[in-house]
């Protein structure tokens, strides 16, 4: 903290002299606040991931064993994107996760079915923190195209 301590000071003295804030708030509380802010926040506590397993399992290697393995769980503990619980299927939400391909250091999956919240901004975003998470060799998730032969169900839609 010693380090940061010193580059927070420098700037809060520079932020001091150049705004004329020092008449409202003391340079001791702005170093305070701006040393909290610089502290990393877990993902966790930011919420970007429903599931507290996440951070208690060790992380894989990249295999294609692991990479189902992980895509598996995925669609257990992100329960709420998935709904994985029979109240969910009850009501119509069928959402699921199917691993594709491994290329290199990229994973592709696919979403079919239907979720709880939009595909783009709630569903493949948690599907990518979680599996670069689960094997941090990964580089990129990609989500390949739904399939519309009736095989694997409808194209993915919220509901």
């Amino acid at each position: 903290h010693a380090a940061m301590g010193s580059s927070v000071a420098s700037v809060v003295a520079l932020i001091l002299s150049t705004t004329g804030v020092g008449a409202l708030v003391s340079p001791a509380h702005l170093t305070r606040v701006a040393l909290a802010r610089a502290q990393p926040c877990h993902p966790r506590a930011a919420g970007v991931v429903a599931s507290e397993d996440l951070y208690t399992r060790k992380p894989l290697i990249l295999t294609w064993e692991n990479a189902e393995l992980v895509v598996e769980e995925a669609q257990k503990d992100l329960s709420t994107v998935f709904g994985s619980s029979q109240e969910n299927l009850d009501i119509g939400i069928t959402g699921a996760l199917e691993l594709v391909d491994v290329d290199g250091p990229v994973i592709v999956v696919r979403l079919s079915g239907t979720f709880w919240h939009g595909i783009d901004d709630r569903v493949m975003p948690r599907v990518d923190n979680y599996i670069r998470q689960r094997i941090p060799e990964v580089i990129d998730v990609e989500f390949a195209p739904p399939l519309d032969t009736g095989d694997t169900g409808p194209a993915p839609k919220f509901a």
